[in-house]
Order: C-alpha cells, then structure tokens, then sequence
C-alpha cells in the first residue's frame, strides 16, 4: 500500500478522533442532550459507538500497513 494512502487514513483516523470526542462531551456533558427524546438520545450514543468501532478499523490498518 502507498505511503500517500497510509498518510490519508492518518488524516481521516485524525479527523474522526476529533469528531467522536467532540460527540462524547456533547452525550456526556452537555445539558440539551438530556432534552432530547430518549430515541435521539440512543441514536447518538449508537453513532459514537459505531464511530469509535470506525476509528479502531482505521487504527489498525494504518498499523498494518506502516
């Protein structure tokens, strides 16, 4: 695999880091997120945990690939 594809599923890892972390402090500090209906709320917290599964297979492919 190419170093330059290596380097943009670092780019990507990178990003959606910042995306899952951003999403978690908003489920787990954020006071609207109790407003919202429970079905939202269990919508979100379903799309961090797919996120977080998304960013471990990147994670270990970069791994493999370095």
């Amino acid at each position: 695999m190419s170093n330059n594809h290596v380097e943009r599923m670092k780019d990507e890892h990178k990003e959606l880091t910042v995306k899952i972390k951003a999403l978690n402090t908003f489920i787990h500090s954020n006071e609207i997120f109790k407003t919202l209906d429970d079905l939202e709320q269990a919508r979100m917290i379903k799309q961090a945990g797919f996120m977080e599964a998304y960013a471990e297979t990147l994670a270990s492919r970069i791994w493999v690939n370095q």
